[in-house]
């Protein structure tokens, strides 16, 4: 355990660290500045990953020894959810984890995506583009701009078969 949480925070720092030369949290975004932002994130983050086919980039940090996750389970979730600058968007690592049921659409698009390919046990970086977030309109709510990618480390810390297994 203690491994794993050193090698998540150490990825996380260095992503937040890295990222600053990224910086345009403040800006407008158009899609050309998001494809440019996700291109360099990946690469100032030496990740060399293609895009599934949604676009969604899917990098599994620790493989879950558990049960697969399928449409119907309840998954119980860690997340951190930043900017591509490193900025903080949101975050659950010091609470209850996040129940989502798989296939319910309660959580974006692109976290829904990832945490299908996830097994119980298992943590992956998920960088989201906008599509699969918050837009082209964004969340004026939350403070998030149009065509704001977004990335989100994800852990399934538990995982309860739905009806169906």
């Amino acid at each position: 355990m203690e491994k794993r949480v050193g090698i998540c925070c150490s990825l996380l720092f260095a992503l937040i660290l890295s990222a600053g030369l990224n910086s345009c949290s403040e800006e407008e975004f158009d899609a050309e500045d998001e494809r440019k932002m996700i291109e360099s994130f990946l690469k100032e983050n030496d990740l060399d990953v293609e895009p599934t086919e949604s676009g969604l980039y899917y990098i599994e940090l620790i493989r879950g020894t558990g049960l697969p996750a399928t449409t119907g389970d309840t998954l119980y979730v860690y997340y951190t959810g930043y900017y591509l600058s490193g900025r903080i968007l949101d975050y659950n690592r010091n609470s209850d984890p996040l129940p989502v049921v798989l296939g319910e659409n309660s959580v974006i698009e692109g976290m829904e995506e990832g945490l299908g390919y996830m097994n119980e046990g298992g943590e992956a970086l998920l960088v989201i583009p906008s599509k699969l977030a918050y837009g082209e309109e964004g969340n004026f709510q939350m403070g998030i701009k149009p065509f704001t990618p977004v990335a989100f480390e994800v852990t399934i810390d538990k995982l309860v078969p739905g009806p169906e297994k």
